[in-house]
């Protein structure tokens, strides 16, 4: 019984670490968007543009820094507590789905704002790729699951 419980936190640990690197793979994607954004602006010899553009992108910075530190904490209690129970895999499902979609909005601007090339296909699949396993991610975490009684007979 010890070793189950303890099972269940060690799994609801490795997924909250599996959330944190992709919740930091969301903030890079969103930075290097939106100082792809401010560059496309950017008037040549403009130093009053480029001191704004700083100060942009710190305070851009500053809150997606602290977006994810608060998806860091929320997520750690929601996982612990579902470690306890049986819906552990579809509370990840729901985080890690959510934030896989973040990500491919993110990268999605990203590639459009590189420039779409036509020749590149490795990154339409890593596109793809971002939009499927999120959208099956949620679609899992939204699943009906089984009643009460059900889970009492198959234990």
């Amino acid at each position: 019984m010890i070793i189950k419980k303890s099972l269940n936190y060690v799994i609801a640990y490795a997924l909250w670490i599996v959330t944190i690197l992709l919740g930091l793979w969301f903030v890079l994607l969103a930075r290097g968007g939106f100082q792809g954004a401010l560059a496309t602006f950017y008037v040549r010899g403009s130093l009053t543009y480029a001191q704004r553009a700083r100060f942009f992108e710190q305070v851009f910075v500053l809150v997606m820094g602290l977006l994810w530190l608060a998806l860091v904490l929320i997520t750690e209690g929601y996982f612990r507590s579902g470690a306890q129970r049986p819906d552990l895999l579809k509370r990840f499902a729901r985080v890690a789905g959510l934030v896989l979609l973040l990500v491919f909005v993110a990268d999605l601007f990203l590639f459009w704002l590189q420039g779409v090339p036509s020749g590149n296909w490795l990154r339409w699949l890593i596109l793809a790729g971002e939009l499927a396993l999120g959208i099956v991610f949620l679609l899992y975490a939204r699943s009906p699951s089984l009643p009460d009684q059900t889970k009492r007979e198959l234990n």
